[in-house]
């Protein structure tokens, strides 16, 4: 008589992963939440893109009267504080400004003075100019008058500032690419997390575990399960985070594509490792329960610490170069946020990278087996909590 040889172990958690995928992806949950958060994604890109103010804009300024040296002086003030300024000569200057045909209008008066007019209150940058530029074109004025070159005033008094380090490029793109990321990561992590605990508890509860260990190892049922709700919950994270890159690049919201793909990349690595890190930590705690209420007191440690972790990632988008950043990039999990951050700011090198990266390789290895250990001990003893001298076996 034939028997069936025992299904490797691959076969083993492929089965138990797919069975995760089928139960969860058909869901009306599921599928209602990502339809919303995809929405959210595509709707807030395009409404950033609006509302974001994509530099300074062209003001019209009508003028009558005033020299064309008056003119360049001012123009020149504008360009210098990052306001744009068309002039055009019209003899109805005056009501052309009070229609809101033009930003303002500037009138040469006979005392040699001038008047500004505007439909309503000036924009303090074209007051600015405006002031700046007829105070620098009388002086010049004065000057030459007095015999002075103005072009010798104006180079002795020039005073040039320059940044000791260089801007990166596109360091706002960059920014604001590691924070989404921050986001999504800590979305990923926590309802990844919770959702293996969930899983842990409900097949422990309803004892379907003791079934499904009468044809499985534990550690295949663990890993199948880690695997199956990662790649849900993971891909779900990459076609927001798609949707809403395209949405960007169409909006012209995101405009170096190669800066948007280089941090996809480094966050994907991140985002893998830091999933795996929690999930393995959140099974653990779920097998260590007996009743789902139990479930949020249990975790809370790993709750603050994964906090911890998307706070120093914001934060750090702020202060991406101090010690205490430094420091955390190389300290699992907080580094999963922090280094993406880094790099997104131009501050962490390719050690930085790789070093860290291993760092917390190891560290969710270790994690891994921890979790194993009190899987194994503790998924099948209910009743009551189960304490950490049965679960580690000591």
């Amino acid at each position: 008589m034939s028997t069936t040889p025992p299904a490797s172990s691959w076969t083993s958690i492929r089965l138990v992963a797919a069975r995760e995928i089928a139960t969860r992806i058909k869901t009306k949950s599921f599928i209602v939440t990502n339809v919303i958060m995809l929405i959210v994604a595509i709707g807030g890109c395009i409404v950033a893109s609006l509302v974001i103010d994509d530099g300074p804009s062209t003001e019209q300024i009508a003028v009558q009267g005033v020299s064309s040296e008056a003119r360049d002086a001012i123009g020149a003030t504008g360009d210098q504080i990052g306001v744009d300024l068309e002039f055009s000569d019209d003899a109805d200057a005056r009501e052309r400004a009070a229609s809101g045909d033009v930003t303002a209008a500037i009138i040469a008066q006979p005392d040699g003075g001038f008047r500004v007019y505007s439909e309503n209150e000036l924009d303090p940058k074209v007051e600015a100019a405006i002031k700046g530029g007829v105070s620098t074109s009388a002086v010049s004025g004065a000057l030459s008058q007095a015999g002075v070159d103005p072009q010798s005033v104006h180079r002795n008094s020039t005073v040039t500032v320059e940044r000791t380090k260089a801007a990166t490029p596109h360091e706002s793109e960059r920014i604001g690419l590691a924070y989404v990321g921050s986001l999504l990561m800590f979305m990923t992590i926590f309802g990844g997390g919770m959702a293996v605990a969930v899983g842990v508890v409900e097949e422990k509860v309803s004892r379907i575990v003791e079934l499904l260990l009468a044809t499985v190892k534990p550690a295949q049922l663990l890993w199948g399960k880690i695997l199956g709700i990662g790649i849900v919950q993971i891909a779900s994270t990459l076609v927001l985070a798609a949707a809403g890159l395209v949405t960007a690049l169409a909006t012209d919201l995101l405009t170096i594509p190669s800066v948007a793909y280089a941090m996809v990349g480094v966050s994907a690595a991140w985002l893998l490792l830091g999933f795996l890190f929690f999930a393995a930590l959140y099974a653990a705690t779920g097998a260590m329960v007996s009743r789902q209420e139990e479930i949020n007191s249990a975790s809370w440690p790993l709750m603050v610490v994964a906090m911890g972790a998307l706070y120093a990632g914001i934060f750090g988008v702020y202060s991406p170069d101090t010690t205490l950043m430094r420091v955390l990039a190389w300290i699992p999990p907080f580094s999963s946020t922090v280094v993406p951050v880094r790099v997104a700011t131009g501050y962490a090198g390719w050690l930085e990278v790789v070093g860290s990266l291993l760092v917390m390789t190891v560290v969710t290895a270790l994690a891994v087996w921890l979790a194993g250990r009190i899987y194994r001990r503790s998924v099948l003893l209910t009743g009551s909590r189960v304490s950490w001298k049965t679960a580690l076996g000591i």
